[in-house]
């Protein structure tokens, strides 16, 4: 670099100086074939940390001028010995098509930049009758061809005054980040054109061209970094590990599901944002490495310094569902997944699962399905894509829908003008409700109206009579009396007939309040009340309990930590509330298009002891539905 020592002596003009203090500079080198033999061992003792080797001059393969003869030697040998090396290019300025651009491939292609590197080098000293324009073109041709071609912005070397005379001191080269090699030799702190540099500064400052250093014969080019650690004077590097379920991309980095790391170069202090695109079916669980924020953004910003390493782990779901009359849970092994009913987690693409089965006290566990297989209750699959499991559970109580623990009540009508402000009603043939009472008479209040049907009416189990509650008008307060019955303890019972005269709208028959003992009784207790039964082979024992009465209930009393029913769904099912212990715990809607028998899990994960369940009749159906009905067949605990 000999022509700037002649270019810094002959222009004296007034560049503002930057301070230098030696004591946090790093010492370094920089040499071209006019060293000759170098004892590299000998240079590592010294202070310096790093060497800057001309590459190569110009852009003719064929010119013994092209590429430094000392150049691979050098660099096998200061590396060899831990220096950091970088590698500059004399330019060889000309006016030919693509000249820069030339010259910027000749260089990218012979010196072999690498991560870690001082970052690479313009080295204009000449013009050969170039205008500043064709010279700030034909800079700007070669830093850019090689940011294209490395994704590194390279370094210029120039002096203050070629900067000033020969490029216009033109700011465009600063502000757009390519730093600056200052050489300005016998000063103390050097001269920085374009305005400090666009107040960046220098980068590295050679400042004497007549050093000794131990290992080099004469004199040697001796530079200084600005700072104390060499970190923000080298290329820095990010590798990408491709991940498996997605992909990887940012500037220069495209990377997807594979077996080979994806790299680039960049220039220190420099944010590379990278993008993270889950294949169909996946979601991203986080970054890991350099990335910063590490989680599920589906963007990260690198602060590129030194070397970076990263990828991001990309998983698919696992749902799994519980099914069965009996309850348990599902826990996962990583610890994700913890399911008292469905649940769904994303575990890592080529991870593998481990999920565990564990039923409750009143049930047993029946089997897997899925990628799971078997009744055992563990099981394992890795994660390749989305995955659905299925955990049967049985339950080890059933109890049929007239058992033990079981209670039904008829539907229910607010009306004012009702003895009691209600009455109790049913329609359906074989719906029966009984009462206890005492003494030798006993009355029966009901409504009448054009909605009532017929009903029978046996005491002790005798019949004792039928009516019809037919009339035009709605009628409450309606007496049906029974005497001669004699004293003590007896039972009344109404059950519905399901008939009608022909000018009736309906079946109803209704139980408002019943006097005996000089006493009137509204909505007096019933037991036992049952409701209508319907035949189907799919049933349990061949037939089921089935009401449509809005506000009519089935209950049971049980002892374990949940309930399910097994019920009718189809076309002509209705909604019915679920209430647990006296608390409403949601809405199930028993409609499908097609009428089968299915088990439907109430309630589940209670504390184990008694209990109660109740479903109450809602009377309402979606719009797709042709009934209200609802359908006990039996309880299965769990």
């Amino acid at each position: 670099m000999g022509l700037l020592l002649s270019l810094v002596s002959a222009f004296l003009v007034a560049v503002p100086a930057t301070p230098a203090s030696a004591a946090v500079r790093v010492p370094g080198i920089d040499v071209s074939k006019w060293q000759g033999d170098v004892d590299w061992a000998a240079v590592a003792s010294t202070p310096v940390r790093y060497v800057i080797m001309r590459a190569t001059i110009g852009n003719t393969p064929t010119s013994a001028r092209s590429v430094d003869p000392k150049y691979f030697e050098y660099l096998a040998g200061a590396t060899g010995n831990g220096l950091v090396v970088g590698a500059y290019h004399r330019a060889n300025v000309g006016r030919a098509d693509d000249d820069a651009t030339r010259e910027a491939n000749f260089f990218v292609n012979n010196a072999q930049i690498g991560a870690g590197d001082v970052l690479p080098v313009l080295d204009i000293e000449e013009t050969h009758g170039l205008t500043i324009a064709e010279m700030q073109d034909w800079v700007r041709e070669w830093v850019k061809r090689v940011f294209a071609r490395t994704g590194v912005k390279p370094m210029i070397y120039t002096s203050p005054n070629f900067w000033l005379a020969n490029m216009g001191n033109t700011p465009w080269f600063a502000d757009h980040g390519y730093p600056l090699w200052i050489a300005h030799w016998g000063v103390p702190a050097p001269s920085v054109p374009a305005d400090n540099w666009g107040g960046n500064g220098w980068t590295f400052w050679q400042w004497t061209s007549t050093g000794h250093v131990a290992g080099i014969a004469g004199n040697v080019d001796r530079d200084r970094f600005d700072g104390s650690s060499l970190g923000r004077g080298k290329i820095a590097s990010l590798e990408v590990t491709p991940p498996a379920g997605g992909a990887i991309d940012g500037a220069r980095i495209d990377c997807g599901g594979g077996s080979s790391t994806c790299n680039r170069l960049a220039n220190p202090d420099t944010m590379v944002t990278l993008a993270a695109t889950p294949d169909p079916g996946a979601t991203l669980l986080r970054w890991t490495g350099a990335c910063r924020p590490a989680g599920a953004s589906p963007t990260c910003d690198v602060p590129m310094l030194g070397g970076k390493e990263l990828s991001a782990v990309f998983g698919y779901p696992v749902q799994v569902e519980r099914e069965g009359s009996g309850d348990g849970t599902v826990t996962s092994s990583p610890a994700r997944l913890d399911c008292g009913a469905t649940c769904s987690a994303a575990f890592a693409v080529g991870s593998t699962v481990t999920l565990t089965a564990a039923a409750d006290s009143a049930s047993v566990f029946a089997g897997w399905s899925g990628p799971c297989s078997g009744n055992g209750p563990v099981c394992s699959f890795p994660v390749s894509a989305p995955t659905d499991v299925t955990a049967t559970f049985a339950s080890v109580v059933s109890v049929e829908e007239d058992g033990a623990g079981t209670g039904y009540a008829w539907g229910r009508t607010t009306d004012a003008d009702a003895i009691g402000g209600s009455y109790r009603w049913e329609r359906r043939a074989g719906a029966s409700a009984s009462y206890d009472f005492s003494g030798g008479a006993v009355t029966l209040f009901t409504v009448s109206g054009p909605a009532m049907g017929k009903a029978r009416v046996r005491i002790d189990g005798a019949v004792a009579g039928t009516f019809d509650g037919f009339t035009r008008a709605l009628v409450t307060g309606v007496k049906h009396r029974f005497d001669g019955l004699g004293p003590g303890a007896h039972v009344l019972s109404v059950e519905v007939l399901g008939t009608k005269r022909p000018a009736a709208v309906g079946t109803r028959v209704t139980v408002d309040a019943l006097r005996w003992g000089g006493q009137t009784r509204s909505d007096p207790p019933a037991s036992p009340v049952r409701w209508a039964t319907v035949a189907d082979v799919g049933a349990s024992g061949g037939a089921a309990a089935v009401s449509a009465a809005r506000g009519a209930s089935a209950k049971l009393a049980f002892t374990g930590t949940g309930v399910a029913l097994r019920t009718q769904r189809g076309p002509g099912m209705g909604r019915a509330e679920v209430w647990v212990d006296g608390a409403l715990l949601k809405v199930v809607d028993l409609y499908r298009t097609a009428k089968a028998f299915a088990t439907v899990r109430l309630v589940s994960e209670l504390a184990d002891g008694p209990h109660t369940v109740r479903i109450l009749v809602l009377g309402t159906h979606r719009a797709a539905g042709s009934g209200n009905a609802v359908v006990v067949d039996r309880w299965l605990v769990s």
